[in-house]
């Protein structure tokens, strides 16, 4: 097999440990373990050095997805690229919707930061886009990913990746929650879908 062959399986690779990564720092356990190396001052920086943590970590496979040689597999072309565009751009609007929708600067952890005493009141959001589904950021990122009009066997390996990191990921996120909001988000979870709009598992 020769070396351009493996760069795909080594993106996939680089994703899937970005993914474990960004999970384990998002758990609870690890931010107790924190909590104890570095006492409780950490928290207030926790969530902003999780987050650049988290872009730090992701630009060396975009920048070698860019630099490492790459097979085409295919390029959308007029007219199906306005098309694709189009919601390329609805499902950007409806991420930066789905953030907004929140503390957009708690959720970057700014200002947990500069207002460490301020008590910030934790609550389950199911207004909006969260009606849609229980996780609506993965939901636009899984469409701008998929339908990146030019599409290369390393982008490939990484949309599959980051595709099996939402589906899979979503899975400890969403016990966090249910331990957190206990029956309100189990009868959220009964009520609205996980991913896919619409889809709702019969029992």
């Amino acid at each position: 097999m020769k070396s351009n062959e493996l760069y795909p399986f080594v993106i996939f690779a680089a994703m899937a440990a970005w993914s474990v990564l960004h999970s384990w720092l998002a758990a609870y356990s690890t931010k107790r373990i924190s909590r104890n190396l570095f006492g409780k001052r950490i928290d207030r920086f926790y969530r902003l050095l999780f987050v650049g943590l988290a872009a730090l970590t992701l630009l060396p496979i975009l920048g070698s997805i860019i630099l490492l040689p790459a097979r085409v597999l295919w390029i959308i072309t007029p007219p199906w690229l306005y098309l694709t565009v189009f919601f390329q751009v609805m499902a950007v609007l409806g991420a930066l919707g789905t953030i907004f929708q929140t503390d957009v600067i708690a959720f970057i952890g700014i200002r947990q930061a500069l207002h460490p005493d301020q008590e910030f009141e934790n609550k389950l959001m199911i207004k909006g886009f969260y009606r849609l589904v229980r996780h609506p950021m993965y939901l636009f990122s899984l469409v701008l990913l998929w339908l990146i009009p030019y599409m290369t066997d390393l982008l490939l390996a990484w949309v599959i990746a980051s595709t099996l990191y939402f589906v899979f990921g979503s899975i400890p996120e969403e016990r966090k929650l249910l331990n957190q909001f206990g029956e309100v988000y189990q009868k959220y979870q009964k009520e609205v879908p996980r991913l896919i709009p619409g889809l709702k598992l019969k029992k």
